[in-house]
């Protein structure tokens, strides 16, 4: 078999055009397949890949995950058998191709807990002196909202409507250029009103700032037209957005860096977990939670349903973990 494996190997090099990282960790695989082989077959018995059978690929994978193997690094081993058999085999019943694969079961997104919630909204207002309320309204968008970074940055005046009473946040292009609407609850009201005077103030900065050079302000900084969020230079990117929350996430002494994605993953954590934020209401429904998020398949929703060891601990009664 050490032969086959070789011939397998300049096949990868010279005809695929994968990484040679990628063929070496192929190869590596089918190498320490043949040595636990070599190892578990009887003296003398056949190692020939014609010879191989399901019981063999059936041990092989039970063999890693005995040895503490990750799921995903047993099925990615297997996958490497079942090309180099394919490859080299010349046989319809792949062996590795009739045995089931390790199910990986996905890890819930982390979202911030209460307390780290608060503290970066506590960091937030700090910062709204010297940002006009910028990192503020952002970072409350998206932990009461809970939109994607891109459609953050894509966002009009007219796609924000906040009244004293009611909001409404319009996703006019979000992922697979679906329209959705949210709801704006109070906690993102109120930094977005306080933003709005502020983005009005600016609007007006910019039209004195272009008349100086006898030019028309540019449209995007246009009042009530124009984007939402505006930095220095001009609308605010997702680049620039992602840069604000981590710095809000420094300022909270977060152990973990900060990004926009944990903010959303707050937002849906906190209507299928109310309790988990202090909240006197029941678990929202996932298919709301769906239309909410913007999802396309449900399966992805309900990863956010699934529960932490956190979450487990608090269940039983260990405040401690929170």
């Amino acid at each position: 078999m050490h032969t086959a494996i070789e011939g397998w190997k300049q096949h990868l090099v010279r005809d695929t055009g994968l990484d040679p990282s990628t063929v070496a960790q192929y190869v590596e695989d089918v190498r320490r397949f043949t040595t636990w082989l070599t190892d578990a077959q009887d003296p003398g018995a056949s190692l020939a890949v014609a010879d191989l059978t399901v019981q063999n690929a059936r041990e092989y994978r039970n063999h890693l995950l005995d040895a503490g193997r990750a799921p995903a690094t047993v099925n990615r081993a297997l996958i490497s058998l079942a090309l180099f058999v394919d490859a080299v085999g010349g046989r319809a019943d792949n062996p590795f191709r009739r045995i089931d694969r390790v199910e990986v079961v996905a890890r819930p997104p982390r979202a911030l807990t209460r307390n780290e919630w608060h503290a970066v909204r506590r960091a937030a207002e700090r910062a709204a002196s010297r940002d006009c309320g910028l990192a503020q309204a952002l970072a409350c968008l998206m932990r009461y909202a809970g939109p994607r970074v891109g459609e953050v940055a894509a966002l009009q005046l007219a796609d924000v409507q906040v009244s004293a009473r009611r909001g409404l946040l319009i996703i006019r292009r979000g992922k697979g250029l679906k329209h959705r609407e949210v709801p704006l609850v109070l906690e993102a009201r109120e930094t977005l009103q306080e933003y709005l005077g502020q983005r009005k103030k600016l609007a007006a900065r910019w039209e004195r700032r272009m008349q100086a050079y006898q030019q028309p302000s540019p449209s995007w900084a246009e009042w009530p037209d124009g984007h939402l969020f505006l930095g220095q230079r001009g609308p605010l990117t997702e680049r620039g957005i992602r840069e604000i929350v981590t710095k809000l996430g420094v300022a909270a002494r977060l152990e973990a860096p900060l990004g926009p994605h944990a903010l959303r993953h707050t937002f849906a954590k906190a209507l299928l977990d109310p309790t988990a934020y202090g909240l006197d209401r029941p678990p929202a429904p996932i298919t709301a939670v769906q239309e909410l998020l913007g999802h396309s398949d449900i399966g992805t929703t309900a990863i956010y349903a699934r529960s932490t060891h956190a979450d487990l601990a608090r269940i039983m009664g260990d405040s401690h973990q929170e």
